[in-house]
């Protein structure tokens, strides 16, 4: 990873640290909080708004609350450059990383229906649980039922590029390293980054692939200290879903909303999985012998 409070006193870094971990988890629970507050919204109200409209004013949160306030944190608070999270990659990591996250995608279509099927019972959080899922996948849909080209590519942008850029550098570029640094443990910082990177997202029936996602994000960041290929990885997950949406709107493939919901084959799952686990491996094995 990166060392984000090299410009700290060695004997004040933990310290400082847990303060920034502690302001930054709080700042997320605030959006979580705000974001809750969804699941109550008419269906038919979101129906009846542009959803053009609607992805413009999306885009431009997301780019104010994961890009602009986060670099107003690295330049006031830890006082480093913000070039400093977008450093340049070789063509063979990019390789790579491209290769791990398409096969993990395979991987995690099996955990993301596993998780979908879960019986959360007939308690309260269950009942509010199902319906912001139902109304969630109303609003995406919505969002990408594209008219147009141009709407296509602002979706793209919206629901990809920024999200690849914005949360890679809040949750991996900022609270992975703290955390690492709080805890003196990276596996601990890692594993804890990925599981709010899910709850964030106020899914909780596919809370488990997206935490497994953000761990993988995570140990690649780690590996080799560069989150761009993180946000790399990000963008191609995000990216490619969006694509293959809009060539089935255009009949140019055959796959339905519902399919990419799905599990891929079990057979397809293990193979992926053991072509998953070679290629991290010799991902790790290039950064550690660099």
């Amino acid at each position: 990873m990166q060392d984000i409070l090299r410009n700290n006193p060695k004997d004040k870094q933990r310290s400082r640290a847990w303060i920034f971990s502690i302001m930054l988890t709080a700042y997320i629970s605030i959006m979580m909080l705000l974001g809750s507050g969804d699941a109550d919204v008419d269906t038919d109200m979101i129906l009846n708004m542009n959803p053009i409209l609607m992805l413009s004013i999306q885009g431009v949160a997301s780019v104010f609350l994961f890009i602009g306030l986060p670099a107003i944190f690295i330049g006031v608070g830890l006082r480093i450059p913000f070039t400093d999270f977008f450093p340049k990659i070789s063509w063979h990591t990019a390789g790579l990383t491209i290769l791990i996250s398409i096969s993990f995608m395979v991987v995690n279509s099996a955990i993301g229906e596993w998780n979908m099927n879960l019986d959360f019972g007939d308690s309260d959080f269950a009942a509010w649980a199902k319906r912001s899922e139902e109304q969630l996948k109303v609003l995406t849909e919505h969002l990408t039922n594209f008219t147009s080209t141009t709407h296509f590519i602002l979706a793209l942008v919206v629901v990809a590029v920024i999200p690849a850029i914005g949360e890679e550098l809040l949750f991996r570029g900022l609270i992975q390293n703290l955390f690492s640094k709080a805890f003196a443990n990276h596996h601990v910082a890692i594993w804890l980054t990925g599981f709010i990177f899910a709850a964030i997202h106020m899914q909780f029936f596919g809370v488990m692939p997206r935490m497994f996602l953000g761990v993988l994000f995570g140990y690649l960041y780690h590996w080799s200290g560069k989150l761009s290929v993180a946000m790399l990885g990000h963008l191609l997950n995000n990216g490619l879903a969006l694509i293959a949406l809009y060539l089935a709107q255009k009949e140019i493939v055959e796959v339905s909303p519902e399919q990419m919901e799905q599990a891929a084959p079990w057979p397809a799952v293990l193979i992926f999985a053991i072509i998953s686990f070679v290629l991290i491996r010799m991902f790790y094995k290039k950064f550690q012998n660099a």
